[in-house]
C-alpha cells in the first residue's frame, strides 16, 4: 500500500508541475507579444488582477462569469475521459439556455423553487439531446465528433439569434433585438452580492 501511495503522490506532483509550467509558459509568451505591442506586461497583469478582484463588485462579477465556464469544463471533461472529443460545449450551453427560457415562457407564474428545478431539468435535457445528435452519428456512421460538435455550435447560435431577432424578441425593448429578461421567480438568489450559482457549480 505504501508504494502505491508514494506513486500516487508522485503523479499528483507531476500534474501540478505540468499545469503550473503551462500557465507560466503562457504568461511568458503573452508577455513577449505585449512587449512587441509597446505595452508593459507587468502593468497589464496587475490591471487584470485588479479588474477581477479589485473590489467586492468585481470579484462577484468574476465569480458569476466563471460559473458557466466551470460547469462546461466539467461536462467536457467527462466526454474527454471517454475519448469523445466534444468541442460543442458552447452549443450545448446555448440549447440549455433555450430550454430554461422555454420553461419561463410556458410557465411564467411557477413559484421560485419549482421553477428552478424545472429549469435545471429541461436545460439538462436540451443540452443532452443536442449532444446525442453527434453521438448517434458517431456510433452509427463513424463520423468525426470533433467537427460535428463544432459545427453544431453554429447551428445553436443561429437558432438563438433567430429567437432573439424574431420569435422571442422582447416587444418592450423599443426595437432592440433582445430576449426579455427572466422574471424574479426564475433567478437564483444572491447573498452578499454573490449569485448562488457558484454553490451549484461546486
Amino acid at each position: 500500500d505504501a508504494p502505491y501511495r508514494k506513486k500516487r503522490c508522485s503523479q499528483t506532483r507531476e500534474k501540478i508541475v505540468v499545469r503550473l509550467s503551462a500557465v507560466l509558459a503562457a504568461l511568458a509568451v503573452a508577455s513577449v507579444i505585449v512587449v512587441f505591442a509597446g505595452a508593459n506586461p507587468i502593468e497589464l497583469y496587475i490591471g487584470i488582477v485588479q479588474g477581477c478582484f479589485g473590489s467586492h463588485y468585481r470579484f462577484a462579477a468574476t465569480i458569476e462569469k466563471m460559473v458557466p465556464l466551470l460547469v462546461l469544463s466539467l461536462g467536457v471533461l467527462v466526454a474527454f475521459k471517454m475519448r469523445f472529443w466534444n468541442i460543442g460545449a458552447e452549443g450545448q450551453f446555448l440549447m440549455g439556455a433555450v430550454g430554461t427560457t422555454l420553461v419561463v415562457r410556458l410557465l411564467p407564474d411557477l413559484p421560485l423553487p419549482l421553477m428552478l428545478v424545472l429549469m435545471i431539468i429541461v436545460s439538462f435535457l436540451f443540452g443532452a439531446v443536442w449532444l446525442m445528435i453527434p453521438a448517434f452519428f458517431k456510433a452509427r456512421f463513424g463520423t468525426n465528433e470533433t467537427l460535428f460538435t463544432l459545427m453544431l455550435n453554429y447551428i445553436a447560435l443561429t437558432l438563438v439569434t433567430a429567437l432573439q431577432y424574431d420569435f422571442w424578441k422582447d416587444p418592450a425593448a423599443n426595437g432592440m433585438p433582445k430576449i426579455a429578461n427572466l422574471p424574479e421567480n426564475a433567478l437564483l438568489p444572491s447573498a452578499g452580492g454573490f449569485n448562488l450559482s457558484i454553490l451549484m457549480a461546486v
